[in-house]
């Protein structure tokens, strides 16, 4: 039996609100690729969290080192198990964008990259039953989890999570929850879990690919497995459902609170060129993208990337027009 069921609650209504209302902010504040800095913080914070969510006992500083200068995954300097979970949780997420979030083959791609060298059976299903846990605690009544056709109730998951017209902000936690009802593997179940929700909401929403949703849910990790358990209980999510969106509103605060002030002029005219893609543009098009610089603003930003030489000022005045040096390199080679 397929673990869908929900009652969707007014605090899910209000929640879906809001959570809507902040995505449009973030979108039109131009929020969803953050700072290279805040990339490099929030991958820390998401790994750390993560695998502490499964018992790992590295502090965030060394996993920062070890994502700053990772290893090799195989040979005879193979690094202990909870160091090559950081490396392996690294790699997945690097290989996330490219995998089909409703293909059951790229779902134990990922699961195959997350548990390299640490499962004898990464990246295929359980072929026994399990004993179901939530954090310490055996679920209600000792339930176990079959392997009975496992690979069906998978492949249906993911078309419910393709094909359901409830809104995908909701559809996820629904996928989170039977990703760890299921447990499809044999070990690494709730990673998936929140790896999985993140590749199906950054399809929607680029910001998914690195908001730290995991740090909140570290933050509350008791109420989490309590969560999950309760909704096992019931033979009903909405609970869960509930909880992961709280969890998803509080990154996105987070986000909105601290993103804006620490992104810098260079920062803004390269995210101007790889969004926008012009061939030559001029101030004007410019602070349309960020209409909350003033005038003296954008005119700073675009000064220091001719000088820095990003960019090639063409006239002058309020005529000025300006070129990427790559599209002035085509246009020079005939290209």
């Amino acid at each position: 039996m397929l673990p869908t069921t929900y009652s969707l609650h007014a605090r899910i209504l209000n929640l879906l609100a809001t959570i809507s209302y902040k995505l449009g902010e973030v979108k039109a504040a131009h929020l969803e690729r953050p700072s290279p800095l805040l990339q490099q913080a929030y991958r820390v914070s998401t790994v750390h969290a993560t695998l502490s969510l499964e018992g790992n006992p590295l502090k965030p500083t060394p996993v920062a080192d070890l994502l700053a200068h990772p290893g090799s995954r195989s040979g005879p300097a193979r690094p202990e198990a909870s160091s090559l979970e950081v490396t392996n949780t690294q790699q997945v997420h690097d290989l996330l964008p490219q995998l089909d979030p409703y293909l059951a083959l790229d779902f134990r791609r990922a699961h195959g990259e997350l548990m390299h060298n640490l499962s004898m059976d990464a990246g295929t299903y359980r072929t026994g039953p399990v004993e179901v846990v939530y954090g310490d605690h055996p679920a209600h009544g000792g339930r176990s989890a079959s392997a009975e056709n496992l690979a069906s109730l998978v492949e249906e998951l993911l078309h419910f999570t393709e094909n359901d017209e409830t809104p995908m902000i909701i559809t996820s936690c629904v996928l989170h929850y039977g990703i760890v009802y299921l447990r499809p593997f044999s070990a690494g179940n709730g990673r998936m879990a929140r790896l999985w929700q993140r590749r199906v909401l950054m399809a929607h929403w680029p910001v998914f690919a690195f908001l730290p949703v995991e740090a909140f849910i570290l933050k509350t990790e008791p109420a989490y497995h309590a969560a999950l358990e309760y909704a096992d209980r019931q033979g009903d999510c909405g609970g869960f459902i509930t909880y992961t969106m709280e969890r998803i509103d509080e990154a996105l605060s987070e986000l909105l609170a601290e993103q804006r002030s620490v992104m810098t002029g260079r920062e803004r005219v390269a995210l101007f060129l790889e969004e926008k893609k012009p061939l030559r543009f001029t101030r004007k098009d410019y602070r349309a993208m960020f209409p909350e610089l003033s005038t003296a603003t954008a005119s700073r930003d675009l000064k220091l990337a001719n000088e820095s030489g990003g960019i090639e000022r063409i006239g002058n005045g309020r005529i000025s027009l300006y070129q990427p040096l790559a599209a002035l390199s085509m246009n020079n080679s005939g290209g």
